[in-house]
């Protein structure tokens, strides 16, 4: 009889240390499994820096976009301007060479006058003259006669000297005119070449964002990948503390030969005052962002389908920000990118998808409570993703 109860003895402690052992090992598992969480939270941290810093880089270059542009219409509205202005400058020109043509005609048709005057009074010398006062019938037509001769030789003078003051004032204006004509075109070549600089500096500015959102794209694509490497390893982790909480279950129900069950729920997080303070849509367009970022509008609005299933499921909490904080449930609420796109605000498709959500947009049906990564497990699949 007493060997039969050592027996039993040792068979009991044999299983509790059994038991021990297991659970040692699950603890040493749950142990490498956090460190690796660590790890990839301060990866995904690292890439959530850069990507904060790609977006403050990116909307710098924006604003000096917008000036340089700015700056550029400026320029084309001033060679606008010049043109204008050297083609009302052309067509004064236009109209003084016409006037100087004009002056120039009568410069000849009083050239020809004045030469038949002077061919004559050189033919004729002053005799004509002392016939004409010699053939005066008296005094005063005399007088009279003398005071014609004057005028004519008068007139003639102030006819010369009014013609050389018309041609010489023509031909300063037209050049000045063509000086001016000159400073215009000079002024607008010189805007021209500051119009291809700026346009330059607004290309290049414009590669310098597009360089910019690739290095974004890239790291979201990277924080995604962490993020689903966080989600799996939580689970990984989240298994193991049921299995470790197990062992422990059956390592003290094998000590006191006494079963129990243990019915503990997902535990809640609390959001933060971010969070709360936060609407329905800008909570929604920011898990989408996060979640579906890259995906098609369907899947977009399939992953805000599932966070409205949960809300509306008596198996999960009635309100977005505590479905969301749900302990392993979204990795881009665990490691703080959900948080860092509603801080900035998701982009506009996101917000849209999440408007039309709420207003009853489907792409899954209403018992659909989990989306993955698309790696075998059964569901509807949408882009990257399957939804079960």
């Amino acid at each position: 009889m007493l060997k039969k109860i050592a027996a039993v003895l040792l068979s009991a402690g044999l299983v509790v240390t059994t038991l021990d052992v297991s659970a040692s090992s699950t603890s040493k598992k749950i142990e490498e499994t956090e460190g690796q969480i660590e790890e990839t939270k301060g990866e995904l941290e690292k890439v959530n820096s850069d990507i904060e810093q790609l977006e403050g880089s990116k909307e710098d270059l924006e604003s000096t976009k917008k000036k340089f542009e700015a700056e550029l219409n400026e320029i084309i509205s001033e060679i606008e301007k010049l043109n204008q202005e050297i083609e009302e400058k052309q067509a004064e020109i236009e109209e003084t060479e016409k006037s100087l043509e004009e002056a120039k005609q009568k410069e000849e048709e009083q050239y020809q006058s004045m030469k038949v005057r002077i061919k004559y009074m050189y033919e004729h010398g002053d005799e004509n003259y002392v016939e004409i006062l010699l053939a005066a019938e008296d005094m005063g037509d005399m007088v009279n006669r003398a005071e014609y001769i004057s005028k004519i030789t008068k007139y003639d003078n102030e006819m010369f000297d009014e013609f050389v003051a018309t041609r010489e004032e023509i031909q300063r204006e037209e050049l000045v005119l063509k000086t001016q004509k000159e400073e215009l075109e000079r002024a607008k070549m010189e805007s021209q070449e500051q119009q291809e600089a700026m346009a330059e500096k607004v290309s290049k500015v414009k590669a310098s964002i597009s360089e910019y959102e690739s290095q974004i794209s890239e790291a979201e694509k990277r924080a995604m990948e962490f993020e689903e490497q966080l989600r799996q390893q939580e689970e990984s982790l989240e298994s193991l503390e049921r299995k470790k909480k197990q062992e422990e279950e059956n390592a003290r129900r094998a000590a006191e030969n006494n079963i129990t069950s243990n019915t503990s729920g997902i535990p809640l997080g609390s959001p933060p005052a971010t969070v709360t303070s936060a609407s329905n849509v800008q909570l929604l367009a920011a898990i989408i962002e996060c979640e579906a970022g890259g995906e098609s509008y369907e899947g977009k609005i399939a992953v805000g389908n599932v966070v409205m299933n949960r809300v509306a499921s008596n198996r999960y909490p009635n309100t977005i920000a505590e479905v969301l904080y749900q302990r392993s449930q979204f990795t881009p609420v665990t490691s703080g990118r959900f948080v860092l796109v509603l801080s900035r605000g998701a982009n506009g498709a996101c917000t849209q998808a999440a408007q039309d959500v709420l207003s009853g947009k489907r792409a899954v049906g209403t018992e659909i409570y989990h989306f993955c990564r698309v790696n075998g497990t059964p569901g509807t699949i949408i882009g990257n993703h399957v939804f079960y």
